[in-house]
C-alpha cells in the first residue's frame, strides 16, 4: 500500500515548518500595512467591492487585489511562490486540486490555530474539506461550488417541454428537437472542452453521470472501465453527430456563458457564478432560466464536479495576521451572505441555506442545495497537474477522433501507475 500514500494518505506538513512565516509581521512607515492578493476572477466584481469594504473597515490595511483568468491561475501562484517585492502575493485563491501540491510543497501555511469553533461547526463540512490537508486547515473556503446545469425554460416550452433532461438520452432528444423546430441558432449547448483544466471538470462531470469513478479502495485507476469509456463515448459522439456544438473543443467556460446569455443555446452547465450573470440586469435571458440536476444515464446518480476554491496565506507573506483579517472577513457569514445576494454565489455556512432573504432572493437555491448532494471530485493527488495535462491531451485527442475513448483513456492509466510507482 506505501506506493499509494501520495495518492490517497495525504501527508501533513507540521506547524513548526511554517511558524517562522507567521511571525516576521511589519508594517509600512505609515502604519498601514498592505497585502496583496491573487485571486480567480470567478465573483471579481463582488471581491473588488468586498475590498473597499474590507479597507473601509480596517483603514490600517490596504489590499491590494490582482485577477486573472482560472486558466492562468496556478502558473502565476507558481512563479509568485519564491518571487519578492511585487511579484509575491500575500494570499492566493487554492483549487481543492492544488492543496495537496501546495501543502507539501510548503508554498502556504496551516492556519488550524487560527479556525474557531464556529468556524468548524457551522461551515458546511464539503467547504472545509477543500482546505484540509490530513489533520490540518490550509485557508478559508469562499464559496460552495459544483457544475450546475442552466436551463432556457423560455425555449424549453416553445419545443413542448414542461421539465429538463433527466437522462443522457433525453438530453439528446431535446437538444436535436430545439434546433430542429429553430429555437437555438445551431446546436442547444455548447460546452467548455478546450484542452484545460475546465475539460477535466466536464469530464468528471460526465464521468460521474455515468456510474464512474476515477480509483477504486486500493487506489487502481477505474477511470478506464466500461463506465469512463462510456461517458468519453457520449461526449465524443455528441460532438460528431452535432448535438453538442462542434466550436466546444475551442470554447472556454467564458464563451458558452455568453453564448447561453445571448439566447443561442438552450442548455449550459458552468459554475454556481453563472447564476448572477445570468440574472444580471442587462441579461436577455433573465427571468427565463432555471436550474436541475445533471443529467444522467439509466441507474446513475444526477453526479456533478466540484470545484469550489478557498484563500490561503502564502509562506513568504509578511503580513500573515492582516491577511487572516481580510480571509476571515470575506469568508464571515455576513459577506457570505451578501455574495450571494449580489453574485448568485452559493455561501459556505450551513444556516444560510434556510436564510429566508436569501430564499426569496437566489431564484435557484434549493435547486442548487439539491445538486450539492450528488458530487465526484477530481482525484485530490500530489501529482495532479501532472495527471491532469496528461488527461486533458488524451481527452482532446478523442473529442476531435484522433484516438479511441478506450485507447486513451489506458494510456492515461498507465501514467497513473508510473506515477505512483515514483
Amino acid at each position: 500500500m506505501k506506493k499509494y500514500s501520495k495518492w490517497f494518505v495525504l501527508p501533513v506538513l507540521s506547524l513548526a515548518l511554517l511558524a517562522g512565516c507567521s511571525s516576521n509581521e511589519d508594517a509600512s512607515e505609515d502604519g498601514v500595512e498592505t497585502i496583496r492578493v491573487l485571486s480567480s476572477d470567478d465573483f471579481a466584481g463582488f471581491r473588488e467591492e468586498a475590498v473597499k469594504e474590507f479597507n473601509e473597515k480596517y483603514p490600517d490595511i490596504k489590499v491590494e487585489l490582482d485577477s486573472v483568468a482560472y486558466d492562468q491561475l496556478h502558473d502565476k501562484e507558481l512563479a509568485s511562490f519564491n518571487a519578492s517585492g511585487n511579484a509575491a502575493y500575500d494570499i492566493v485563491d487554492v483549487d481543492e486540486i492544488w492543496t495537496a501540491e501546495y501543502a507539501e510543497s510548503a508554498f502556504i501555511q496551516p492556519v488550524t490555530d487560527r479556525f474557531t469553533d464556529d468556524m468548524k461547526t457551522g461551515i458546511l463540512q464539503s467547504s472545509l474539506d477543500i482546505a484540509s490537508y490530513k489533520d490540518d486547515y490550509y485557508g478559508i473556503p469562499m464559496f460552495n461550488d459544483v457544475l450546475f446545469f442552466y436551463y432556457n425554460e423560455e425555449m424549453l416550452k416553445k419545443a413542448g417541454y414542461d421539465h429538463p433532461p433527466k437522462t443522457w438520452v433525453e438530453f439528446t432528444e431535446m437538444s436535436k428537437a430545439l434546433e430542429a423546430k429553430g429555437i437555438t441558432d445551431g446546436a442547444a449547448s455548447s460546452w467548455g472542452w478546450t484542452a484545460t483544466e475546465g475539460l477535466v471538470a466536464y469530464y468528471t462531470q460526465f464521468l460521474g453521470s455515468f456510474g464512474g469513478s476515477y480509483f477504486d479502495a486500493s487506489g487502481n485507476p477505474t477511470f478506464n472501465d466500461e463506465k469512463g469509456v462510456a461517458a468519453l463515448e457520449f461526449m465524443a459522439n455528441s460532438l460528431k453527430d452535432g448535438t453538442i456544438d462542434k466550436a466546444s473543443i475551442n470554447n472556454n467556460d467564458r464563451q458558452i456563458l455568453d453564448a447561453f446569455i445571448n439566447g443561442k443555446t438552450a442548455f449550459v452547465s458552468g459554475w454556481s457564478f453563472y447564476w448572477g450573470e445570468i440574472n444580471a440586469d442587462n441579461s436577455p435571458v433573465r427571468g427565463n432560466v432555471k436550474v436541475g440536476l445533471i443529467p444522467a444515464v439509466e441507474g446513475a446518480p444526477n453526479a456533478t464536479t466540484t470545484g469550489s476554491m478557498y484563500l490561503a496565506i502564502t509562506s513568504q507573506s509578511k503580513h500573515s495576521e492582516a491577511a487572516w483579517k481580510f480571509m476571515e472577513f470575506l469568508g464571515s457569514k455576513d459577506i457570505q451572505k451578501e455574495q450571494s445576494l449580489k453574485a448568485g454565489a452559493l455561501s459556505t455556512w450551513k444556516d444560510l441555506y434556510e436564510d429566508k432573504e436569501l430564499n426569496e432572493n437566489h431564484g435557484a437555491l434549493k435547486e442548487m442545495e439539491v445538486q450539492l448532494g450528488s458530487t465526484i471530485s477530481r482525484p485530490a493527488i500530489e501529482d495532479y497537474n501532472e495527471f491532469s495535462k496528461e488527461l486533458q491531451v488524451r481527452l482532446q485527442e478523442v473529442l476531435v477522433g484522433e484516438k479511441e475513448p478506450k485507447e486513451a483513456l489506458d494510456e492515461v492509466a498507465e501514467i497513473v501507475k508510473e506515477l505512483q510507482a515514483k
